[in-house]
């Protein structure tokens, strides 16, 4: 009696294990190759919003060599700060997050720089479903301007 007990007991848990095992491996299937619209089978999505906190950043110095247009040089802001490029010890330079954090290491660079400098910054930021222009290589991030740059709350995110 007790084997058989046993016996029933081990075929309901291999049941149920496969029951439930098929249902998470097989179900995105429903919706991804049958079309199904039901919110019994969970919709499955790979990365999704996972770069919405991250800027790609590039800064450039505006030369004005009396040509028709002034050059524009690639500035690496590790080497001009004098920083190690870590991901572990120099987070704010590293991961910029918004336009407020761009700005503030165009300051940064203002300043390593020294007076005459015209930096910028070309600056965009990902959304939920693109990446979103944040800055333009035509705004300056140096002079007075740049200091007494306000922030919306837009600005953050």
């Amino acid at each position: 009696m007790k084997t058989s007990l046993q016996t029933r007991g081990a075929i309901v848990r291999v049941a149920l294990f496969v029951l439930i095992g098929g249902w998470i491996v097989l179900s995105p299937a429903y919706r991804q190759v049958f079309g199904g619209t039901s919110n019994w089978f969970p919709r499955w999505v790979m990365f999704h919003g996972f770069g919405r906190a991250v800027c790609d950043v590039r800064f450039f110095e505006v030369i004005d060599d009396g040509g028709e247009r002034p050059a524009r040089r690639l500035i690496d802001r590790f080497e001009v700060l004098g920083k190690e490029r870590s991901w572990s010890t120099n987070k704010s330079l590293v991961r910029m997050s918004s336009k407020a954090d761009v700005w503030k290491v165009g300051r940064r660079l203002c300043s390593a720089l020294g007076d005459g400098a015209d930096v910028r910054a070309l600056a965009r930021c990902g959304s939920r479903d693109r990446w979103k222009a944040k800055l333009n290589a035509k705004t300056k991030l140096c002079g007075e301007k740049s200091s007494r740059q306000e922030f919306s709350p837009g600005d953050y995110r």
